[in-house]
């Protein structure tokens, strides 16, 4: 897996300035990469039991787009 080509070089932060905590980038890292990972698996299994490619990618694609924060302070 290219996981360079999953998350950018650079976090910014909300306020534009880049993130500068090893620990912070490198949790985030670690979490988009599972993500991606938990997506795929999600994938292959959906293809195995026979959903069309697109529909997957569609309802995959919307619930990401519908990703809400829980935190009351965001």
């Amino acid at each position: 897996m290219k996981n360079k080509n999953i998350y950018p070089k650079i976090w910014y932060s909300k306020n534009k300035e880049k993130l500068s905590c090893k620990e912070k980038i490198s949790l985030l890292n670690r979490n988009i990469i599972e993500f991606h990972e938990l997506a795929n698996e999600i994938y292959d299994e959906a293809i195995l039991m026979g959903v069309r490619k697109e529909q997957i990618e569609e309802v995959l694609a919307t619930t990401v787009k519908n990703i809400n924060s829980t935190l009351k302070s965001v």
